[in-house]
């Protein structure tokens, strides 16, 4: 008989998918995840390789050590530093993400062989180690909604040992002098539960002197079941300030070794259960399908409506030159996917955490009024940062709250968060314009990222400007809000100074010339992801191909996501070879990992990701009130399908490509938008529902349709409706799984 929470978890799923669209039972799940699972036949020998599992805050990743233990790295997306930034010491020295140490198993008997494989399904990895002396079934999950991580095994029983790493930052570049880790990690065991404590003792020594103490502390407890089955209950809490963490550690173990196995671990497959169907996504390429899949699984391990913001690294520390938050495009890119994914509510942090922390925008700003806001590249969870050069990055970050917005329709939201932060931060931009001789409005010079530190009218700045003024002049008209900044944004786009350009077409800025290879996009963002200027447009077009050819003429200094940008700008031109060509230009490329994950100087969590909204966009794209249904299919996928793809005006959408041609669409409105779609259905379109609907041919094989909120359109050509049930899609033969290895079909 099932538990009264497992029977509560499926209603609370099937009432979900009621709401979000109900994607069809006709997908198996199970197999179908499966054919994206990730496989290890040997086991990982380091991060690169190493396998993980997360919930939104606390995660492992682990591999084998050099004597031969599995070794699971502890930790947190919150944990960071607090010492005094005003000390001498920079953010990433004094506000930190902070390392805490790795649980080992050791078989008795010496260093075993084994080999592990990642279920997506369930959001666990299970594995064999084997020795001449032992064997070890393995099973590990962190679990979905409780802060613990299980750690299951089966078989002889291992050594356990924990091995805490200095508190201190790991920043691999410009260590300053005189710089001392905290006191090293002591043992205050409770019972059976073991403890491993980290002070963050309030001194001058750690630079903490004025702010406080702090504490983090591992717990674990193994219980033992009978035939050989042994579970270790693992938590790290932490507390700043304060010294509670040992204490919340001690609590989530007791209560995990007090539950019912079985039972915990079926709340934990229920959340990931409900997760996956939430959108869908089929395509022939199986190295690209399943690079999504993992993907997804990622965006669930590292984010979750009431978590944290995602820095860099996500629950999984390693030693890296990017310890903390960076916000010049890093973490924009991150929740990129989670948008068209349906899975918008993982991007809630983002506003969260900037509407916490809008004191500390004004204070980065120098608004001792508080009605102006600015981040610079680097900050902590706190989000402050001091003044900096890049005037665009804040704006950038609007630009996703935009997204959020736009893909829900919450006009609470945008009332009451989105648009006071849009505003302040038009307000800092606002105040350095200057009117220039030839009476248009200039900004200062200004960082263009990392191509240069200072030039005058900047184009990453003037095109997030120029974006963020036309985005609360709509939001304002949206609320009727009559608000005094929307008459100011609408002078200031009148006025604002054009954008430099030249022969080869878009500048970095004034008089500054693209003229070096350079991984940042940022001086084309008016085409991407503003959308601004536009390959569709007669009189844009032409300065968009040279602009975005001139950019790719000098690859050298290319990063991972310099090739996502690549495929984005393609896809909008509706060059799907070239886009899925970029796509696998990246997966080849030396920053990739077979694990899924990605490494630029150290862990990056964005570029992967980057991957996922690139793949999206060749399917569904959705902006300039239009939604475009597969705008830029590879000429070999021949069939693809995708269903309950959010787009702007809060649109579920599904589509499905069959032979070469599209076979179907079907649009359900959440929220009673203007639906206008460009279908690709070949022949005249009809539409089938629970009534008869109104539809407009417009120019450019654009149907507007008079969709209602909460109804469900099935768009087609032909004779008869055919029957639409989105499944997956047959893959173009075989290929090796992601995990040891990168696949070897690319």
């Amino acid at each position: 008989m099932k538990s009264l929470l497992t029977v509560l978890a499926g209603i609370g799923w099937l009432t979900s998918r009621l709401v979000a669209g109900s994607l069809p039972a006709a997908i198996d799940w199970p197999v179908f995840l499966a054919r994206s699972d990730m496989q290890w036949p040997e086991l990982p020998q380091d991060y690169n390789e190493a396998a993980y599992t997360g919930n939104g805050r606390l995660g492992t990743i682990f591999w084998q050590d050099e004597d031969g233990s599995l070794g699971f790295e502890i930790g947190r997306s919150d944990l960071y530093d607090h010492r005094r930034a005003d000390g001498g010491l920079g953010v990433v020295y004094a506000k930190y993400r902070l390392p805490n140490g790795r649980l080992h198993f050791m078989l008795p008997g010496g260093k075993p062989k084994g080999k592990l494989h990642l279920d997506l399904w369930h959001a666990e990895v299970r594995g064999e180690l084997q020795n001449a002396n032992s064997t070890v079934q393995l099973r590990t999950y962190t679990h979905a909604t409780e802060p613990v991580i299980v750690i299951e095994t089966v078989g002889s029983a291992p050594v356990i040992d924990f091995r805490p790493v200095p508190a201190k930052s790991y920043r691999t570049r410009n260590l300053p002098d005189n710089y001392f880790a905290y006191p090293p990690q002591v043992r205050a065991d409770e019972g059976d539960i073991a403890v491993s404590v980290q002070e963050m003792p309030e001194d001058s020594r750690y630079e903490t002197d004025g702010t406080g103490v702090g504490q983090y502390a591992t717990a674990w407890q193994t219980v033992a079941s009978g035939a050989g089955r042994r579970t270790t209950y693992v938590a790290l809490g932490f507390s700043y300030p304060g010294q509670t963490a040992r204490a919340e550690a001690i609590a989530a173990v007791k209560r995990a070794a007090a539950a019912s196995p079985a039972t915990f671990t079926e709340s934990h497959r229920q959340w990931w259960h409900e997760f996956y169907p939430r959108s869908f996504l089929s395509v022939p390429d199986p190295v690209l399908e399943s690079y999504y899949w993992i993907q997804l699984y990622r965006l669930g391990s590292v984010s979750r409506a009431d978590g944290p913001i995602v820095d860099l690294l996500g629950p999984w520390y390693q030693k890296t030159i990017w310890p903390a938050t960076w916000w010049n495009l890093n973490i924009q890119l991150t929740y990129w996917p989670a948008y068209t994914a349906n899975h918008v509510d993982l991007s809630a942090p983002l506003a969260d955490t900037l509407w916490a922390n809008r004191t500390n925008l004004a204070a980065n700003a120098g608004a001792p009024a508080g009605d102006a806001y600015y981040i610079a590249r680097v900050t902590a969870l706190d989000c402050r940062s001091g003044p900096g050069q890049e005037l665009g990055n804040l704006p950038w970050v609007m630009h996703n709250l935009w997204l959020q917005y736009r893909t829900t329709m919450d006009d609470a939201l945008l009332r009451e968060k989105i648009f006071p932060l849009m505003r302040g931060t038009f307000n800092h931009l606002e105040r350095l314009l200057k009117q220039g001789a030839d009476s248009k409005l200039h900004l200062p010079e200004s960082g263009s990222p990392e191509y240069v530190d200072s030039v005058a009218d900047c184009n990453y700045s003037t095109a997030c400007l120029r974006w963020l003024a036309g985005a609360i002049v709509a939001a304002d008209a949206r609320l009727a809000l009559h608000d005094p900044v929307a008459k100011r944004c609408r002078e200031v786009l009148a006025r604002l100074a054009p954008y430099a350009v030249d022969g080869t077409g878009f500048m970095v800025g004034k008089d500054l010339p693209f003229a070096k290879s350079h991984r940042h996009w940022s001086h084309l963002f008016m085409i991407y992801p503003f959308h601004e200027w536009s390959f569709d447009h007669p009189k844009q077009a032409s300065l968009v191909e040279k602009s975005l050819n001139h950019w790719l003429s000098q690859p050298q200094a290319f990063a991972g996501y310099s090739f996502m940008a690549a495929a984005s700008m393609h896809a909008l031109a509706g060059r799907g070879d070239v886009a899925a060509d970029s796509l696998h230009k990246f997966l080849k490329f030396r920053g990739c990992l077979p694990n899924g994950l990605y490494r630029e100087a150290g862990p990056c969590m964005e570029t992967p990701f980057f991957t996922a909204r690139a793949l999206q966009e060749l399917l569904l794209t959705s902006h300039g009130d239009l939604i475009r249904v597969f705008p830029a299919v590879p000429s070999a996928w021949s069939n693809a399908c995708f269903a309950d793809f959010r787009a702007e005006g809060a649109f579920l959408v599904s589509a499905e490509r069959r032979d070469g041609g599209t076979r179907a669409v079907r649009v359900t409105s959440l929220a009673g938008e203007p639906c206008r779609i460009r279908t690709s259905l070949p022949g005249p379109i009809s539409a089938k529902g629970a009534r008869k609907f109104e539809l407009q041919q417009q120019p450019g094989g654009v149907t507007k349709i008079d969709l209602r909120k909460g109804e469900t359109v099935l768009l087609y050509s032909g004779d008869s409706a055919p029957e639409f049930q989105p499944a997956p899609v047959p893959p173009s033969g075989e290929t090796s799984r992601w995990g040891l290895h990168k696949p070897n079909r690319q």
